[in-house]
């Protein structure tokens, strides 16, 4: 049914009296174990181990180090631990500086119809949640016991669920990478509902209480996407989300009343504002945040990154690792000088994200993680695309930045299909006048998904720089387990022990 109102036309996408917010909350605060299939638990476990194996790694980075060392300046000591430091911190800080950390190298996941890292932002609220859901203020326990347990680990999985569910739920109600091409940092946006919808569930919070946290984080959202070309702001940015949406919980929590209503709401709405300016027909549909409940699990459908960049490249550099194993005389590394030039073809979300031409040398970390031209140069030269490739050292290498000069990206509308965003078509034109191409639509981890097992070989090869071997495989052991335990203490205290730097 349409109406007006104020030169508004309301429509099903944009109906104010829809109620998908208290859906959606109800949802939530009723979801059991039962309601979820059990793949769909498992692969959340598995998740959450790739979430904290990216932690572990980026707890020592040095733009990790920099904010420990700047939140260690004012934040008095807390009850929360953070991965990789002894350290304790309160539950705002904890959860910030456990979201840089998992976001802190790009190798975390990524969902790729609405851009957001679901564990940057879901597992640091869920941490710092389940330290002080059984204190009362100030950090006392309610028995008086210091070494009171934090929460059952079933408790913990079915909440991540709930963030991994309503994050990209949040963005695909407006038009999901959408907001790249605007210059928004999507993922932040998208993951403070996320967030206090996970920190809510856990937190044991009604459906009118939910509904608060939720408006609360929205509230809060934001972030640039200027921030991917120099500097270490954006490593925190998903770190943000994750604290606005516990704090929504926790004010809620004692019955501090937040936005309600927040998605359909026509005048100041999350959707509604977040929307404007990007020239859609719906500009957004609020019917997508409740889509599917209970039977479409976008929990099986993040996706988990192989290679340390941003995930709109990975089409990238398969397509021109393909080349390389195709045609290994014309890629080897004392032939790349006859490359003459390198053309890119990448959606329109991506091209605006990461398709930019780079005119500082050395570019930042972050900046050269997030430029198309200086990933494919760096899979040319390295053949991989790991954390090591953008140490400082990495970043000024002559012949890295001769084969960056000579690329040029541009739009690819074939890669504007759903589930394509992140393909690439990539040609190389040598000096003999040899011209090779070649097109991945949809890189690996796609269609078919990484498997749980691949996930927990990446975890390994990532903690296995970090930590000793027997530490690795008791953090995963209480990961995949977690179901099993009746508190996560003894996880979260072998998660707190110093890590090794990765980086040297």
């Amino acid at each position: 049914m349409k109406g007006s109102h104020m030169g508004v036309v309301f429509d099903e996408t944009n109906d104010e009296n829809s109620g998908v917010t208290a859906t959606l909350c109800h949802w939530i605060a009723n979801l059991s174990k039962d309601d979820i299939p059990a793949p769909v638990l498992e692969r959340a476990k598995h998740l959450i181990l790739d979430g904290i194996g990216c932690g572990l790694v980026g707890a020592r980075v040095p733009w990790s180090e920099k904010a420990v060392e700047a939140v260690l300046d004012y934040e008095p000591e807390g009850q929360c631990s953070v991965i990789g430091y002894e350290e304790k911190f309160g539950p705002l800080a904890a959860a910030l500086l456990n979201g840089a950390f998992i976001q802190a190298t790009e190798l975390d996941d990524y969902h790729s119809v609405a851009p957001l890292h679901s564990a940057s932002v879901v597992v640091p609220a869920l941490m710092a949640a389940a330290q002080v859901k059984n204190k009362k203020v100030r950090g006392h326990a309610q028995n008086g016991d210091t070494k009171q347990a934090t929460v059952p680990g079933i408790e913990f999985l079915i909440a991540a669920v709930v963030g991994f569910e309503t994050g990209p739920r949040s963005g695909l109600a407006m038009h999901g990478a959408d907001l790249l091409v605007r210059g928004w940092h999507s993922g932040p946006v998208f993951g403070c509902p996320a967030s206090a919808a996970a920190s809510s569930k856990l937190l044991g919070l009604s459906a009118d209480d939910t509904e608060s946290a939720i408006g609360i984080a929205c509230t809060q959202a934001g972030g640039l996407m200027a921030a991917q070309y120099e500097g270490m702001i954006k490593r925190v940015q998903h770190a943000f989300a994750a604290r606005n949406g516990l704090f929504g919980s926790l004010l809620s929590r004692n019955g501090y009343v937040g936005i309600k209503k927040v998605f359909e709401r026509s005048y100041g709405g999350f959707l509604a504002m977040f929307s404007q300016g990007n020239e859609k027909k719906p500009p957004y549909d609020v019917r997508e945040v409740a889509s599917g409940l209970g039977d479409v699990w976008h929990t099986s459908r993040i996706r988990v990154k192989l290679h340390a960049c941003v995930g709109g490249c990975h089409g990238q550099i398969e397509a021109i690792e393909k080349l390389q194993i195709a045609h290994p005389e014309r890629f080897a590394s004392d032939a790349l000088h006859h490359i003459v030039s390198i053309k890119v073809g990448l959606s329109g979300p991506i091209y605006a994200h990461d398709g930019w031409e780079p005119h500082e040398r050395p570019l930042s970390s972050t900046g050269a993680q997030m430029n198309a031209a200086f990933i494919g140069a760096v899979q040319l030269v390295s053949c991989q695309v790991l954390i090591a490739e953008f140490s400082d050292a990495a970043l000024d290498r002559d012949d890295i930045w001769e084969l960056t000069h000579k690329t040029k990206c541009h739009h690819d509308s074939q890669f504007d299909k759903p589930n394509h965003g992140c393909g690439a078509h990539v040609t190389v034109e040598f000096d003999d006048g040899v011209t090779l191409e070649e097109t991945v639509q949809m890189p690996k981890g796609f269609d078919p998904p990484i498997t749980d097992d691949e996930i927990r070989t990446k975890y390994r090869k990532l903690a296995a720089s970090v930590i000793s071997q027997e530490r690795l495989e008791k953090i995963e052991g209480l990961v995949l387990g977690m179901d099993k335990l009746e508190d996560l203490s003894e996880l979260f205290a072998e998660l707190a022990k110093p890590t090794k730097p990765v980086l040297g």
